[in-house]
């Protein structure tokens, strides 16, 4: 081979690598990452109509792209000190002088460069440069020489340095980095494109995306080591592959040891012999077996080194080490039931779908955050997260390893046009050849980097492909599968309806050391879109509820469940980016925008006793989703056939995700406590069909039990009510049997009535007690209840609504009012629902206002734009328009603070279950911008830098205006219920809210609109 042709050996970058100098044959390592790298922008270089490369790659047919005014202005010109991992947009974000979205993205060339000391001691050595990652393209230069190539972004590969260096003197480095194009959201569906040419679809950020290593080896050295696990839990079969850059045949022995990660104690070691021929070898398997062997689970995440040693005549040549755990994932089918399973023990997946962004140069975790990622989704009792929509990382699948937390993954961007698989002309055919290259060598260079991880169990190749699998996609799942025959691997994950019955775009898949295509066996099914808040009709009976399903003999994955967008924790980042500059990173101006906005709102508007900072605020957002999100993982777990959850999603980021779970600097957007209670392995699960009704008024309590720890045999379940003055008011022992075993989800007793007799919160508890009193297992549920309190109203009250809701309403409770069509009303309060304004006289007069001004009352509960606008003309409100509040990804909550017009509902809070009437997210949720009144209800919708008005109260004079923009009409009116499956459509959960004026929730928007009146 040709000394400056690049050799693409990634497999290198699986393999922790052993550093030292004590031995002149062991390989060398020089981590040159924390090197001060200069970072310097080149934005009039050519780099639109490049022809493009993949590998393997000859440097001799390649151009050689000096810097713009040659290395002298390189070395010269204006550069930032970084290290790495660093994007260009980590520290030039905004440079085109607007940071706003997705504007401030700079596409085009930047150099990253450095000074490093190659030691005599390689000499004689094969030098590479060893990347971890790159985005988009790398030209690597070597003391001013063009050493390597590469364009498989986000994956491993390394350059052959050794004719470039120069032994015991500073050599130069010197990366080209081309950023093309690229996305700032979720989807890797659609094609880039760089000139001619189709490319892999990933996040937009341009840099040195992972670290840098100087290796040095011996001729003959280890270029992969994989560790195959295996259904023996205690064996596994170790394949290692050898590199002979040398003309003779290698002849040597080769030395494993198996030794505990913590401990460092010897468990196993075994010398075989081992050759190699000239060139690239096949891998050679050895199979290990460890008698008493500790297995890696999630609870339990024991890990082992294996460490190759390879010798000839005693002397050694080279030396790995590569950690690993004894673990076993599968399905299995049990009675004609399909199931997960982790070391022969049963396992329902709970997991939550991550893009791939991350806070300052977005695409790359510091090893920080990667350990925090993993400890936040431990936190809050999840088993396993996704990488989605693009290739993961190896530090999170580190952490992943040793804290305990299973791993699914997607390599991202590896769908391609249905209709261009089969090219009709040269172009199509271009474009065919260099995308369908580089997304199989992305694909299998991400399955290289990671199939000897324990953590990661499950390769899906598309994210809502719609198209059918074509022969090149097969292909390239045999392909991967051929290189990690030990892991599950599907075709798709899919949206829209599923068929029940086989079907290869939703459901083609591949088992473990199993070469046949299933067609039947996998269903994965997305409901991305959430509700906007838990809601009754998320649960009504042992048969139905939401994710009920009896589909047993296929693996049942929910993929994408629940989308509820909050605001990220606003405080806590504003308080990282002023420690690191807010000046860096790609966010951090929007985010300390955001902060402003809200700190002002609630300084301004006297919500800091409800809310006494910013955190208070978000973090009670958060738990609005975490709520939902833990009751339908309960209802998950209750059912006892769906074997995977996933929540939509893990990360938000400034512009999108805000459903996610943490915020892009990992802090968890609720409390942990919210989510980790239905995730715990043991508890009883209580459930009422009704959480907010009257008092007075009937809620059928359910019992669940939830059991993973094989808990079996006769039980008392002993159930109490307690109301809010910690009085119990309802007492209960049911007899019960638990069956144990694979049975986790388990219906204990059903058909309990109970109806509260005092208004607010009744909590009602259940224990699994056994037959000495030990209690076994517990579980509560809250229910609010209502009084609906007409006392204190107006005592003249007018109703302007040409619908007649109002009045039908009014009639229904026994309010006496009359009805208002001009001029100036007889009673002292107006009623405003479906009714236009009229104008009479002065253009800043009306009869109304006049009125309002002697002392009387308005309250507008419909056509709220309308007469704020009107108003606004009049100078009586300073209004500017309305936002109509976000859904699922965007997200939009409403947050009340202590107030008179909320007696007898709750009060200094986030619009939670509660307040499920106003907070659903098919209801009419908008929100005022008014600057001036009273703000009562504050609201906020995705990520606008602002905070809206739901109730403001405007004094007129003597009088008020109350401009109530809470779907207080949607309480009283009747609704015709149309019933749909939830499985009907991917956004379907957004309006599983019973929109009938007969559900017990419009209690709260009844009782509000007559505290209104008061």
């Amino acid at each position: 081979m040709h000394p400056k042709k690049l050799r693409f050996l990634s497999a290198i970058l699986l393999i922790v690598l052993t550093t030292t100098t004590s031995f002149a044959q062991q390989r060398i390592v020089q981590d040159i990452s924390n090197n001060n790298w200069q970072l310097w922008l080149d934005p009039i270089a050519q780099w639109q109509n490049d022809v493009l490369f993949t590998p393997p790659v000859d440097l001799k047919k390649l151009p050689v792209n000096l810097p713009t005014g040659g290395w002298q202005a390189l070395e010269k010109g204006e550069s930032k000190t970084v290290q790495l991992p660093a994007t260009v947009e980590e520290f030039h974000w905004g440079l085109n002088k607007n940071s706003f979205g997705v504007s401030g993205n700079y596409l085009g060339i930047s150099w990253f460069t450095t000074q490093v000391d190659v030691p005599a001691a390689m000499k004689g050595k094969r030098i590479v440069l060893h990347f971890e990652s790159v985005r988009f393209r790398a030209e690597v230069f070597v003391n001013k020489e063009l050493a390597g190539y590469d364009l498989i972004n986000g994956t491993p590969f390394d350059v052959d340095i050794t004719d470039y260096v120069t032994l015991g003197k500073l050599n130069s480095i010197a990366v080209r980095i081309t950023d093309p194009n690229g996305n700032f959201d979720w989807r890797d569906s659609s094609n880039y494109m760089w000139g001619d040419y189709r490319t892999n679809p990933t996040h937009g950020f341009g840099g040195i995306t992972g670290k840098v290593s100087i290796v040095a080896t011996e001729k003959v050295f280890v270029n992969d080591v994989f560790i195959k696990n295996k259904p023996s839990l205690n064996e596994i079969d170790a394949e290692i592959s050898l590199t002979n850059n040398t003309s003779a045949t290698f002849k040597g022995n080769v030395l494993l040891e198996v030794n505990e990660r913590k401990t460092g104690v010897s468990v196993w070691s075994k010398t075989y012999p081992i050759e190699a021929v000239s060139g690239n070898n096949a891998s050679q398997s050895f199979t290990v077996k460890v008698d008493n062997a500790k297995l890696w689970d999630v609870d339990n995440p024991n890990l082992y080194v294996l460490k190759t040693t390879i010798k000839k005549d005693n002397v050694v040549k080279d030396i790995v080490e590569k950690k690993f755990g004894f673990r076993w994932f599968e399905v299995k089918d049990i009675e004609g039931d399909k199931q997960f399973y982790l070391n022969n023990k049963r396992i329902v997946v709970r997991t939550a779908i991550s893009w791939g962004f991350w806070p300052v140069n977005g695409i790359a975790p510091s090893d920080e955050l990667a350990k925090k990622q993993i400890a936040d989704a431990k936190a809050i009792g999840l088993n396993m997260l996704n990488f989605h929509r693009t290739i993961g990382q190896t530090n999170v699948l580190d952490y992943a390893d040793e804290m305990g937390l299973l791993y699914y993954q997607e390599p991202g961007g590896n769908q391609f046009p249905a209709n261009q698989f089969n090219p009709k002309n040269e172009l199509e055919k271009k474009q065919a050849d260099f995308y369908f290259a580089a997304r199989d060598e992305k694909f299998f260079r991400m399955i290289k980097r990671d199939r000897s991880h324990p953590s990661l169990v499950i390769y899906n190749m598309h994210n809502e492909r719609g198209a059918e699998p074509q022969q090149k996609d097969s292909l390239q799942m045999q392909a991967g599968h051929k290189l990690d025959p030990t892991r599950i691997m599907t075709y798709n994950s899919s949206n829209g309806a599923i068929k029940i019955g086989p079907d290869t775009r939703f459901k083609l898949h591949l088992l473990p050391y199993d070469n046949q295509f299933y067609k039947y066996g996998w269903f994965d099914q997305h409901h991305a879109g959430g509700p906007g808040v838990y809601h009754d009709n998320l649960y009504n009976n042992p048969k139905s509820y939401g994710k009920f399903t009896d589909h047993k003999d296929e693996i049942i994955y929910y993929g994408e469940e629940g989308a509820i967008g909050t605001p990220p924790r606003l405080q806590l980042i504003r308080d990282e980016i002023l420690k690191r500059g807010k000046n860096i990173g790609w966010e951090s101006d929007d985010y300390l925008k955001w902060y402003d906005a809200y700190d002002n709102f609630l300084k301004k508007n006297d919500f800091e006793k409800s809310f006494p900072n910013v955190d208070s605020l978000t973090r009670q957002m958060g738990n609005v989703a975490f709520y939902y999100q833990g009751r339908t993982i309960e209802n998950i777990r209750i059912n006892n056939t769906i074997d995977g959850y996933a929540v939509n999603g893990w990360e938000s980021m400034k512009l999108e995700n805000h459903s996610g779970i943490v915020d892009n600097y990992r802090n968890l957007k609720g409390d942990a406590d919210v989510i980790a209670r239905y995730n715990k392995p043991l508890y009883v699960a209580v459930k009422l069909n009704h959480k907010v009704l009257s008092v007075k008024d009937t809620t059928t309590v359910d019992f669940f039990i939830v059991n993973e720890k094989d808990v079996k045999g006769a039980y008392d379940l002993k159930v109490k009510a307690t109301n809010n003055k910690k009085e119990t008011v309802w007492t209960k022992t049911i007899p019960v049997t638990v069956s144990g075993g694979i049975k986790y989800g388990e219906l204990l007793s059903s058909g309990n009535k109970f109806a509260p007799e005092t208004e607010g919160y009744t909590k009602i508890t259940a224990e699994l007690v056994s037959k000495d009193n030990s209690v076994i297992a517990m579980g509560s549920d809250e229910l609010f209840a209502v009084k609906l309190n007409k006392e204190k109203m107006a005592s003249n009250i007018m109703v302007a609504d040409t619908t007649g809701v109002i009045g039908k309403y009014f009639d229904s409770e026994k309010i006496n009012f009359k009805n208002y069509k001009s001029g100036n009303p007889s009673g002292n309060c107006l009623v405003i629902g479906a009714f236009k304004p009229l104008q009479t006289g002065n253009p800043l007069v009306t009869d109304l206002l006049e009125w309002v001004n002697n002392g009387n009352t308005i309250v507008v509960v419909n056509d709220i734009d309308t007469w704020a606008t009107h108003f606004a003309k009049k100078e009586a409100a300073d209004y500017r328009g309305f936002k109509t509040l976000g859904t699922s990804w965007y997200g939009g909550n409403y947050f009340v603070k202590d107030s008179k017009w909320f007696e007898g509902l709750p009060q200094s809070c986030v619009f939670n279950w509660e307040y499920q009437c106003f907070a659903a997210y098919n209801r009419n949720r908008i929100g005022l911008r008014m600057f001036n009144g009273e703000t009562i209800v504050g609201c906020v919708s995705d990520h606008k830098q602002e905070v809206y008005s739901a109730l403001s109260v405007i004094p007129h004079g003597r009088g008020k205006i109350i401009l109530c923009a809470l779907d207080i009409f949607a309480c009283i009116k009747e609704n015709a219920v149309v019933k749909k499956a939830e499985g009907d459509g991917e956004n379907a959960a957004m309006n599983t809210f019973n929109v009938s004026a007969k559900n017990k929730a419009n209690i709260v928007g009844q009782q509000l609109l007559l505290n209104l009146l008061k």
